[in-house]
Parts: structure tokens; C-alpha cells; sequence
């Protein structure tokens, strides 16, 4: 796949069959996107996250007499091979088979759509040589990075990504990228108790909802970001990391508390970071809109003694490091 920001494929208005591309298998393996808040609550908003190694995302393309997909993602890959038809100028979806073979729960604030998405467009056009622009595969093929480019940008390099613009684009520009010491751990839980998850049209209402933010606000998050996040990343100051990450989560949450009742999603959320925050965790927040809670370790030592003993009431989904790779394409004759 090409990262560059031009291609070689353009849309064609002339149709024909997709190609046939031999006994081959394409496998794509990404990791998942911690958000730590965004900056504004209308575009081209900007933010910052991180991509971890876990939870995976793992899809397997395979050949098969006509075009299939696990039940699971296959509304999803259906549209997304559309797009990719219409730009390429093939006449009907290509024989494929699809498997995805592992992805994190949904709906937990973990961008788990947009990696997924991005894995199918990029291994459907692995799969058959088709070469298209980063930017391009990402907006118009896998139809994403509307709001945020953080999972984006963290697919194609990995890292602490830092993503904003001066005025709306179909994807903000990656501002900065930093990578955060191996040491460094990072526990991903959510609340047993069910939550109401916001993806979809129910994002798209809740962000119609919200004030505008105030200048004083959207000053103080890209102060806490230029001034304290990304140096203290840059020196691998744990401390001054995990504290400006904290306060710069909750200050971002509350741009959203007229739809989620707080700086947090939900009561069961709040309590699980403050009762984290209790324990000793260290740069606690909720990623996107939740119910995932994230917590820092400078060690891995020091995350297993935090999770010694954890409360009955909480899931661990994952407990993991900085992934500093980008996406892994794997092609097997």
C-alpha cells in the first residue's frame, strides 16, 4: 500500500471484472487507539491518543468462488468493497474471502471501526495489487477520520499521535508523533454493569447537542498538550505524562458533560476512575466516549501490582504497552 499522499489509482468510468489473483492470503494485523480527548467540539476538532499493542485487530483475506464475509463485519465489508469498486471502475464486488480473526469488543472508545475498517480496505486491495493513497484509502474507501484522525494516523505509524488543523478537512494532518518508552504499561477496563454505548447515528446526535466550546477552553487543552503532554512524552517524564494526561482528559470530557452528565460517561465510569485514581493509578481517564477506562504504569511490574486485586466489579479488557508499529501486512503464496 502506498503512504505516500498521491496515486496511482484514480476512479474509471470504464467497469470491468476485478482481477483474479492467485492462490495467495493476505493477512492485516493493527492494534487499538486510546483517545485522549479532542480539542474542540466542532471540526476539525483535532485531539490526541495513543495506539496500544492489545487489543488486536486481525483480518485474513483468503480466495473464494465469489465474495464472502464472516457474518460479523459483513455489512461493513460490503460497503467498504463497494467504495472500492466504484473507484477502481470494477463491474460487481470481487471473489474474496474475508475472516476477521480477532477485534476488541465494540463500542468501549477503543476506535475499534476505524482499525477494522482499515484493515478490510487495505487487505482487500493487498489482495488484489490495487495501489491507492493513504489518505484516499482512509476517507473514501474505508470512510474514515470524519471527527478524529488519531486512529488513522496510528494505523499507518503507530505512536502518540497528535492531529489537528486550522480549518476542516476530510482528514487533519498528523501535527505530531512521539513514541513512548517500551516500559511503559497501560490497563484498558470498562465497568461490569452494562453502559449505553455511543457510536453511529447516536455519536452524530450527541455531537449536534453540544455548546460550541469557549476560546478559555480550547487555550487551556492546547496548553496542556504543547506545554506538558508532548514534552513530557518526548523526555520520557512518566509523572508529568500521567498527570497532564489526566487533567487534559477530564478538561476534554467536559465539553461533553451536557450529554453524558459529567466529564465522564456515566456514573459507573466516573466511580471506576476515581476508584482507580484511589489505587494508584496513574494517568486515568475514559477513552472517547467510554465505558473504557485507561490507567499508566511506568512499569510492568507496577501494573500487575495494581491488578492484584481489582474489584469484582470491573472487566479488564486489556492490559498492554505503546505500539510504536505501524499496521503488519503479511502476504502468503
Amino acid at each position: 500500500m502506498n503512504d505516500s499522499p498521491t496515486s496511482n489509482t484514480h476512479s474509471s468510468n470504464t467497469h470491468s471484472r476485478a482481477p483474479i489473483p492467485g492462490e495467495r492470503t493476505v493477512r492485516v494485523t493493527t492494534g487499538a487507539r486510546l483517545h485522549f480527548g479532542l480539542l474542540d467540539t466542532a471540526a476539525p476538532f483535532g485531539g490526541v491518543g495513543v495506539m496500544v499493542d492489545q487489543p488486536a485487530t486481525e483480518i485474513v483475506v483468503r480466495p473464494n468462488a465469489a465474495f464472502v464475509a464472516d457474518d460479523s463485519i459483513i455489512g461493513r465489508a460490503t460497503k467498504i468493497v463497494t467504495r472500492l469498486c466504484h473507484h477502481v471502475g470494477w463491474d460487481g464486488l470481487p471473489a474474496c474471502q474475508i475472516n476477521l480473526v480477532a477485534a476488541p469488543p465494540s463500542h468501549c472508545g477503543l476506535g475499534s471501526g476505524t482499525q477494522l475498517s482499515m484493515a478490510i480496505a487495505e487487505s482487500i486491495c493487498a489482495f488484489f495489487d490495487v495501489d491507492i493513497a493513504a489518505e484516499t484509502l482512509a476517507v473514501e474507501i474505508a470512510g474514515r477520520g470524519k471527527r478524529s484522525a488519531i486512529g488513522v494516523h496510528g494505523y499507518y505509524a503507530g505512536g502518540l499521535i497528535d492531529e489537528r488543523a486550522d480549518s476542516p478537512t476530510d482528514l487533519n494532518p498528523l501535527n505530531h508523533r512521539i513514541e513512548l518508552p517500551e516500559s511503559w504499561r497501560v490497563i484498558v477496563m470498562r465497568p461490569k454493569a452494562e453502559a449505553t454505548t455511543i457510536s453511529g447515528d447516536t455519536e452524530i446526535e450527541q455531537f449536534s447537542a453540544l455548546k460550541l466550546a469557549t476560546a478559555e477552553a480550547k487555550s487551556n487543552l492546547i496548553h496542556i498538550l504543547d506545554h506538558e503532554i508532548l514534552p513530557a512524552a518526548r523526555a520520557a517524564d512518566f509523572a508529568t505524562f500521567a498527570s497532564s494526561v489526566q487533567r487534559y482528559n477530564y478538561a476534554s470530557g467536559m465539553f461533553f458533560a451536557s450529554v453524558q452528565g459529567g466529564p465522564y460517561h456515566g456514573e459507573d465510569v466516573a466511580r471506576l476512575i476515581d476508584e482507580t485514581i484511589g489505587r494508584g493509578g496513574h494517568g486515568v481517564g475514559q477513552s472517547s466516549w467510554g465505558p473504557g477506562v485507561f490507567a499508566w504504569f511506568e512499569s510492568a511490574g507496577d501494573l500487575e501490582r495494581f491488578t492484584d486485586n481489582l474489584p469484582a466489579d470491573v472487566d479488564v479488557i486489556a492490559k498492554t504497552k505503546p505500539k510504536h508499529q505501524p499496521r503488519s501486512i503479511e502476504i502468503e503464496s
